[in-house]
């Protein structure tokens, strides 16, 4: 009886249904939008079910929000009036909106709850930070236990230190932040470019070399680990960083192209001398039981991982988009066997995976076309956009390059090969192995779109990265010889100024619609105006 009521309300609102309404002609998506904004004038309509599941998802971000400003009132209060980007942070709500556009049932379940595990760990590490933030107030005992380490140096060997709290320091002020506001990083830019930072660079090297002279980090801790990952441009940004924060720091500074048989050892004597300046500056001694376990929940992370990978090979897998790669990304790079919530969030995932191909349920209701392998990261502050051209041209993203990044696992029993088996995971962190760890690396895009079923490459072109410019021809010929459709996506990371939102997206519009003649699901949203949008 209650499913036949339910179907008798989803059938008399389904005109309200964006999905409904680019299929009948009659809207879409877009239709529901203020012009020029992200700002939608009423909540997406899914289906009674759906949207309740989507509503209560809203619930349970906004509780994490208010417990965050609950557990530290004033120190919250003092970082809005402190820093520029935690203000972006009030955006939260529409970004996430925005990324799960068009989802419907066990996809959008999936969605939520990996964004839940992400807005959880996120708060609470703000509230926790700004409460020990000597810029705010906190005292120099209190911040002592904290370790700021550089954010794309994987934070698992940080688990051996149990009484210390590691904080990746860019992800708060920018990493995060530019996926939820486009707007926020080019003041950092601006600020970088005003102490005589070239305007070529890349712009994330710059943004946080920007959030770096502007005051802008955290002062936390009482030394910083930095590095030289994952490029030349970063290690220079490592540079600005530590100069202008001035703590002691030692930089990590991993061997670059790390499949030469020479490069382990060298980076292991690397991995070695952080934990012993760890060790040295806090006083303190690595906790090798503390690793293991750390090490088992990476473990864990990595075998569902590699579960996972079977099921995208499929046509049946509901974990999808960017619900899959900015999970990972977080979990990975951010978390890294750190946080045991997240392996709980895995477990309830590929029981739902699992039963899904049993299924042999489609996501997106079937309305997939293509299915694209995306190799290097999306612009940043566009973080929706495999969403939106999911939506808007049927193309599923199926994997993502960040979430190739090390799926070796770790020895838990033998702390020698432990430390190698760390070192290699440390060698494949984001970006790292794929955009600047070697020509192999590169060119094994071909080999895992092949083993993922994809008919569809997408290359984002970072027009201010000196390191993969000059690839553009190769892969464009290579493409061509091995029969995918290949897309080069124009972009410059945290710079909404130099390629849009709709720049971006004309890329993709122009090969569908004049290379493969087809024509979008969604007439609202191939073409408009966003500009104004967080």
């Amino acid at each position: 009886m209650f499913d036949k009521v339910v179907a008798l309300i989803d059938k008399k609102l389904e005109r309200f249904d964006p999905i409904w309404q680019a299929e009948n002609g009659v809207g879409g998506q877009r239709s529901r939008y203020y012009d020029k904004t992200g700002v939608a004038k009423y909540r997406e309509w899914r289906g009674v079910k759906d949207t309740l599941v989507d509503y209560c998802a809203w619930l349970k971000n906004l509780a994490a929000m208010a417990k965050m400003v609950a557990s530290a009132p004033i120190p919250c209060l003092k970082g809005f009036w402190e820093y520029r980007w935690m203000g972006s942070y009030l955006g939260t709500f529409m970004f996430i909106d925005r990324l799960f556009e068009g989802y419907r049932n066990k996809e959008l379940k999936i969605a939520h709850m990996h964004m839940h595990a992400i807005v959880l760990s996120l708060t609470g590490r703000i509230a926790y930070i700004l409460s020990h933030d000597r810029r705010l107030g906190a005292s120099e005992e209190k911040s002592a236990h904290l370790v700021p380490i550089d954010e794309v140096l994987p934070p698992l060997f940080m688990t051996g230190f149990p009484d210390l709290y590691p904080v990746p320091l860019q992800t708060l002020p920018e990493f995060i932040i530019c996926d939820v506001d486009q707007h926020i990083e080019p003041y950092y830019i601006d600020v970088a470019e005003s102490f005589g930072i070239a305007a070529d660079v890349c712009s994330r090297c710059a943004a946080e070399t920007g959030v770096a002279l502007d005051d802008a980090f955290p002062l936390i801790g009482k030394a910083l680990v930095t590095t030289n990952m994952p490029c030349n441009a970063s290690e220079a940004t490592s540079m600005f960083q530590r100069r202008r924060i001035g703590m002691p720091d030692y930089q990590a500074t991993l061997a670059m192209i790390h499949n030469e048989p020479e490069a382990l050892p060298f980076s292991r004597k690397i991995m070695e001398e952080t934990i012993a300046f760890i060790e040295e500056q806090y006083n303190t001694k690595f906790n090798w039981d503390a690793f293991f376990e750390g090490a088992k929940r990476m473990n864990e992370q990595n075998t569902i991982e590699l579960e996972k990978w079977d099921f995208f090979k499929t046509t049946h897998s509901p974990l999808v988009g960017i619900a899959e790669t900015l999970y990972k990304l977080y979990e990975w790079q951010s978390v890294n066997g750190t946080d045991p919530y997240f392996n709980k969030v895995d477990r309830k995932v590929i029981k739902i995976m699992r039963q899904a191909y049993k299924e042999k349920y489609e996501p997106y209701g079937g309305r997939t076309r293509h299915r694209a392998f995306l190799w290097g990261p999306s612009a940043v502050y566009y973080t929706d956009f495999p969403t939106w051209i999911q939506n808007c041209w049927g193309i599923n993203i199926v994997l993502n390059m960040d979430s190739t990044m090390g799926y070796n696992m770790i020895d838990t029993s033998d702390k020698d090969k432990a430390m190698d088996d760390l070192t290699r995971q440390a060698e494949k962190a984001c970006m790292r192995h794929m955009a600047v760890g070697g020509w192999n690396n590169v060119n094994s895009v071909w080999e895992w779109a092949k083993n993922f079923n994809c008919d569809m490459v997408l290359f984002n072109d970072n027009v201010a990265c000196k390191g993969m410019n000059g690839v553009h021809a190769l892969m464009e010929e290579q493409a061509r010889d091995l029969g995918f459709h290949f897309i080069f996506i124009e972009h410059d990371l945290e710079d909404s100024r130099t390629i849009s939102r709709q720049d971006m997206r004309k890329c993709v519009n122009n090969y569908m619609s004049v290379v493969l003649g087809e024509e979008p699901l969604d007439p609202t949203i191939v073409e408009f105006d966003d500009s104004a949008a967080y």
